[in-house]
């Protein structure tokens, strides 16, 4: 059976862990594999941009399904990440058109505050719907290997077998990391490495 869908892909579980006692478990096992994904890949696909607007004084929620930002502009310059630390030691009062930004917690907090409303165009990674959820996604029908390994993996921590669950792991991790590698390989595909001469 092709693991194209939540269903097929919590046969396969079963069936790779040769158990017919763990129905009841195995989405438990997806959903901590999903997790597992979402702390590790980070690759264009998934990526999305949106646009926020600041308030005056104001911090800004995260966007849903937030991992990680790959850019943050407003209007069309980059805003560079501070930590929480150094944003309030540089920025202790007044406000101003943003240039730095930090996350607390499940928000964006600028520096300076804003004077005013601000669009910021957030280009972030953002994790997948749960497959409970959807059933299907453009992962799971590219890579189901990645969920496979993944769910192994915390299925075989359930039933204690840690031996298991490293070789899983493993085999998953081997997967994400061949995901990065390509997806760096396509950033530069069909073009050719210019030296500029100085």
């Amino acid at each position: 059976m092709a693991i194209t869908s939540f269903t097929g892909l919590k046969s396969a579980v079963a069936n790779w862990m040769n158990r017919g006692d763990l129905d009841a478990v195995i989405p438990d096992f997806i959903a901590l594999a999903e997790s597992r994904i979402a702390t590790d890949l980070r690759v264009r696909r998934l990526l999305t941009t949106v646009t926020l607007n600041t308030a005056a004084n104001g911090t800004l929620p995260l966007p849903t399904g937030w991992l990680a930002f790959e850019s943050l502009r407003l209007n069309g310059r980059p805003v560079d990440f501070m930590t929480s630390e150094q944003l309030a030691a540089q920025f202790t009062d007044g406000a101003g058109r943003p240039s730095y930004y930090t996350v607390e917690a499940d928000q964006l907090v600028f520096g300076p505050a804003p004077d005013g409303v601000y669009p910021v165009v957030a280009r972030y990674y953002k994790q997948l719907e749960p497959l409970a959820t959807t059933n299907e996604n453009w992962l799971l029908t590219s890579k189901p290997n990645v969920y496979l390994y993944a769910a192994l993996a915390e299925g075989a921590l359930y039933v204690k077998k840690p031996d298991e669950a490293a070789s899983w792991a493993g085999l998953y991790g081997g997967v994400v990391e061949a995901m990065h590698t390509d997806d760096e390989t396509a950033k530069h595909s069909g073009s050719t490495l210019t030296v500029r001469h100085r």
